[in-house]
């Protein structure tokens, strides 16, 4: 047959073997944080809604709080990355035919980028309004929540990718509110921590638009419009 006569069609089945090995990464990044500090997940969780218990374990700053942190801190990464790649490919399906892994790195890079640039920004504020002692206690606190949003959100945005109709909506409708009263909450103990140190409310104003505003527009706008 003349190949002239054939017409191009769009691959209908994606290759989205990859997503097996993003799951299972993940979950052997939680499983080791789990069995290598049991207790840390304990303090963390209590932590997360306990004032007291939070300003305890940021004020320790020992090996075990930056070890196990650390790697509750990829944790999110991946699963809030999963969360916009499989909110992508559900509204256009044509985005998850054409290297849909490559896209997935893309987007996960978007995120550890605005991750560390956030805490970047917050150190240089300190830094350049010399109030170093500020700056840090605002970054522990937002680590300290992001520990607990990884497990928050774990299992819904593994499951994500392997659900279907009715099903995948309730899923991406729970984890955007629940990413969004998370972003709301961890705002909330951010500004108390500023009003605490006296920060004047046009800082507050500043980095509210800097670092949570701007960007989930930002965001927001990406999902809906494309990049």
């Amino acid at each position: 047959m003349n190949e002239s006569f054939l017409k191009q069609q769009w691959r209908t089945v994606p290759e989205n073997d990859w997503i097996i090995a993003v799951i299972c990464l993940v979950s052997v990044l939680y499983i080791v944080s789990r069995l290598v500090f049991p207790r840390y997940h304990g303090r963390i969780a209590h932590a997360f809604f306990n004032r007291y218990e939070a300003n305890k374990l940021i004020s320790e700053k020992n090996v075990l709080f930056h070890n196990n942190g650390f790697l509750l801190n990829i944790i999110p990464l991946f699963c809030i990355a999963m969360l916009v790649y499989e909110q992508r490919s559900f509204f256009n399906p044509e985005f998850n035919l054409d290297n849909p892994f490559l896209k997935y790195l893309v987007i996960l890079s978007l995120v550890t980028v605005y991750f560390l640039g956030r805490i970047l920004v917050i150190s240089l504020f300190g830094l350049s309004f010399e109030r170093q002692e500020i700056s840090l206690r605002f970054n522990q606190v937002y680590l300290l929540n992001f520990d607990n949003l990884g497990t928050f959100i774990l299992i819904p945005a593994l499951v994500l990718p392997y659900s279907h109709g009715i099903i995948k909506i309730i899923l991406l409708i729970t984890l955007w509110l629940g990413l969004i009263l998370w972003v709301l909450y961890t705002i909330l103990r951010e500004l108390e921590l500023l009003k605490s140190y006296r920060v004047s409310i046009f800082y507050m104003f500043l980095y509210l638009c800097t670092l949570e505003i701007l960007p989930l527009w930002w965001a927001v706008v990406s999902i809906k419009e494309g990049w």
